[in-house]
């Protein structure tokens, strides 16, 4: 059984009784998405501290940098659930929701690079940048691909499962740092890397081979629709 089909149904069992409460509120989708937006500018806030610069709380900052980031990405959700469950689906509904989303990654790993930045963590500021393209190239390859008349949703590392794996692995580490603290940004791996960082590599990695994936899928059904 697809495990994408699987958390979905889950998802929606939980929280299908609040959608239902939202729609008697008179929010519209269009609110639901700007909300998660709004959500990731407090997360990627928070992972930097912005309020207290100077005095980093390891395990708080990444804590509750994935909890709101959980939160933002329940509104990605909810946004869907709601305009198909009451029919109000529209394409204006779905071109805003997708450039809003871009706008949320942005924003999101501006705070991750921001967070490196602050200690000066050159691998950790190159892996988050490099892992930026990938999520963004995934997500870019299937809407050229989509407009070409190519389904392009192949691949592992889409945006849903993005945010699940940034935002438990921040909640992770900020557990790690509340039984832990350190003086670092977490114990050395390698040199020049970090057991938290290497997160960033796998996700650098996966994301790239993601969009790859989907470029040559692309082309390959573009070659079927051609020979037709």
């Amino acid at each position: 059984m697809d495990y994408k089909e699987v958390g979905r149904k889950i998802l929606y069992f939980l929280f299908d009784p609040l959608v239902h409460v939202i729609k008697k509120l008179g929010i519209t989708p269009n609110h639901i998405t700007m909300a998660g937006l709004i959500l990731n500018v407090v997360a990627a806030l928070h992972l930097i501290n912005y309020f207290n610069w100077d005095q980093f709380n390891y395990g708080d900052n990444l804590f509750g940098f994935g909890i709101i980031l959980g939160f933002a990405g329940l509104m990605d959700t909810i946004d869907g659930r709601l305009a198909r469950l009451y029919d109000i689906e529209s394409k204006f509904g779905a071109f805003f929701d997708s450039v809003v989303d871009r706008y949320s990654e942005f924003i999101m790993f501006m705070g991750i690079l921001l967070y490196y930045n602050h200690f000066d963590h050159l691998v950790g500021v190159i892996l988050s940048f490099v892992a930026l393209i990938g999520s963004i190239m995934v997500s870019y390859n299937r809407s050229r691909a989509e407009s070409l008349g190519v389904d392009c949703s192949v691949g592992f590392m889409q945006r849903p499962e993005r945010i699940v794996f940034i935002g438990v692995w921040a909640i992770m580490w900020g557990i790690v740092f509340w039984i832990n603290p350190t003086s670092d940004v977490s114990g050395i791996l390698i040199e020049g890397l970090d057991y938290f960082t290497a997160g960033f590599l796998f996700l650098a990695i996966s994301t790239n081979i993601t969009a790859l994936r989907r470029l040559f899928h692309s082309e390959h059904q573009l070659k079927k629709l051609a020979s037709r």
